[in-house]
């Protein structure tokens, strides 16, 4: 099919590859932190550092900064994943930065002109493999504050002039402990899975009416109709008994719509919304926010032993809002971090 190759986008690879990448391995001493770098690590297969975080900044902080030489721009604009492979020690979490100049920016010398797209992801000690979209990386308050403009200064960020990634050890700093990151791939790539699919069911839509038409223009000329041989399962005609507890099948098939609220559910099933609670609460001893964050806990348990999305993919297909609000609400109810949980079922 002609699609495939006109969609398809060569990827960019950073590390390892043959041209020259510069690595710059920091600490929070620009904000006045005592953190330190012991020793790094900079060849054709890894890029990784050892350090110490200490307490002196408010949020002790040591990483990873790359670039190609003399901050050359890479167009990243027609990409829509970061692939990263790493691994770790005393690192719980990893802030990663994708920084990009914009043109919107008023004081050019500015440190931190740079405008920093970030994304904090958790990651456990094994060498593992992180997919992140683009629509997960968003610019933090404290950029903005930084520089000294709103953010209606500002609008997407210019991903065709991108000059630097940073790898930031995360929001949850492990002090005064010998800690490792080591990289051993970074690249750019587009995943067109959505727009394949719909274009093959396009496809599939126009080939289904092609047939249509002229299986009815040959019964239009008294031409014999094509003989098909259609194999289906046939629906079940026993009717299912009003029990009033329709909307428990709406929420089970719904769970994972992040816009799912008692509103939503008593309109779509047209039962009282005092009904609905009453009910969840005398059937499962909880409340309707409680009932559909356990359904939704207990797909993710189950996305975390069998499949191979990261943790942040997984938190937005089974109906959070955000990687961070998945990550409270299961420790709330099962007392482990997803990371922890995953380690533990022996992925």
């Amino acid at each position: 099919m002609s699609y495939f190759a006109f969609f398809h986008k060569e990827e960019l690879t950073l590390f390892p590859s043959a041209q020259k990448l510069n690595a710059n391995f920091y600490t929070d001493k620009n904000d006045n932190g005592q953190s330190l770098v012991i020793s790094s690590i900079h060849n054709d297969s890894v890029i990784g550092f050892r350090f110490i975080l200490k307490k002196g900044f408010v949020l002790p902080y040591a990483g990873i900064n790359l670039a190609r030489p003399e901050y050359q721009v890479l167009d990243v604009s027609e990409y829509n994943r970061l692939e990263v492979e790493v691994s770790s020690k005393n690192v719980s979490d990893l802030l990663i930065y994708l920084v990009t100049k914009d043109k919107n920016v008023k004081d050019t010398s500015n440190r931190l002109r740079d405008r920093h797209s970030s994304t904090n992801i958790e990651i456990t000690k094994k060498r593992q493999t992180l997919l992140l979209k683009f629509k997960e990386f968003s610019t933090p308050d404290w950029w903005f504050t930084a520089i000294g403009q709103p953010k209606s200064d500002f609008s997407d960020p210019e991903w065709n002039r991108m000059n630097q990634l940073s790898f930031s050890t995360g929001l949850n700093p492990k002090l005064d402990m010998k800690s490792l990151l080591e990289l051993y791939k970074v690249r750019f790539y587009r995943d067109n899975t959505i727009v394949m699919l719909i274009m093959v069911l396009f496809e599939v839509f126009i080939i289904a009416g092609l047939f249509i038409r002229f299986y009815f223009k040959s019964k239009t000329d008294g031409k014999k109709a094509f003989s098909v041989d259609v194999r289906y399962k046939p629906l079940e005609t026993s009717e299912k008994s009003d029990t009033g507890f329709n909307f428990l099948d709406f929420i089970n098939e719904n769970f994972n719509n992040a816009e799912l609220d008692l509103s939503l559910v008593s309109k779509e099933s047209g039962v009282n919304q005092r009904f609905i609670s009453e009910t969840i609460s005398e059937k499962f001893n909880c409340n309707f926010k409680t009932y559909v964050n356990q359904i939704r806990i207990n797909e993710a348990k189950r996305l975390l032993k069998e499949s191979d999305f990261n943790i942040g993919e997984i938190a937005y297909a089974v109906g959070f809002s955000s990687p961070g609000s998945f990550n409270r609400v299961f420790k709330s109810m099962t007392g482990k971090t997803p990371s922890e949980f995953q380690e533990g079922s022996g992925q």
